[in-house]
Parts: C-alpha cells; structure tokens; sequence
C-alpha cells in the first residue's frame, strides 16, 4: 500500500450494539472537548456515525483497556481489506460478513464485482490516470 494512501471501511453503524453507540457517541463528544474516554482509542463523530482508526490485536494489548467485541469483528474485516480506518455511518450498506445489531430491517449488501473490474489493479498514481483522461 502507499505511504500516501489508505483505504476506509464504509460500514453501518448497525454493525454496533446499542452499548458500543452509546459509547461511541460519548466518547466523540469528550474527545472533541478534551475529556478523558471511556474507549481505548480516539472518536471522531458527528450525527451520521463515527470515524476510528484500524488497530491489530497487538495494538489493543497494549492500551490495557478491553475493547468491545463488536468493534473487534469490525476491526477484523478492515484488516482483512487492508483498510486503515472505519467509518460507521447510519445510511451505509449492511456487511455480509459482519454481524447485525441494527434496529430496522436491512438486508445485506451483496457487492457483485464483474471480471474486467477484478482483473484491474488500483494504480497508485491516480493523478496521472486523472491527467491522462484530459491528454486523449
């Protein structure tokens, strides 16, 4: 992956139990007023969900603090694509393969990738594909 470059997770928040919300939302408010937080890593929220940063189990040994279990499955997926971040949003799509907590119906988002868009590499030099576009 780039030095420059990193990939989020754009989950529902419905992948959250009632408890983690609650917190979530607690915490995104202390840590914008500089109060001490009842997680063991940094919130930033808003009234659409929240934004966290990715963190491997050998990160998470080292706050001390237990993590709650919901947030670890997630954290599992990120890693598993390779994403530095997550964003839990309440308008995004259900995950397959996390569990659901969420309070309204919602049937998961099946990502159907067809051959020609499996097959393309990212390029890691966006800008030029950009440019490109503008030089045919």
């Amino acid at each position: 992956m780039s030095l420059f470059i990193r990939y989020m997770l754009d989950i529902s928040t419905g992948h959250l139990t009632e408890d983690t919300r609650k917190r979530l939302g607690e915490d995104s408010v202390n840590f914008f007023i500089g109060k001490p937080c009842s997680l063991p890593f940094a919130v930033k929220g808003s009234s659409y969900g929240w934004f966290i940063d990715v963190r491997d189990a050998a990160e998470r040994s080292i706050s001390g603090k237990p993590y709650p279990s919901d947030i670890i499955d997630c954290y599992g997926l990120a890693l598993k694509l390779d994403c530095s971040f997550i964003l839990f949003d309440r308008d995004a799509e259900r995950h397959p393969n996390l569990n659901w907590y969420g309070d309204r119906d919602q049937e998961a988002y099946e990502e159907i990738i067809t051959p020609d868009v499996a097959a393309r590499e990212p390029s890691p030099y966006l800008l030029n594909d950009i440019k490109g576009l503008f030089n045919r």
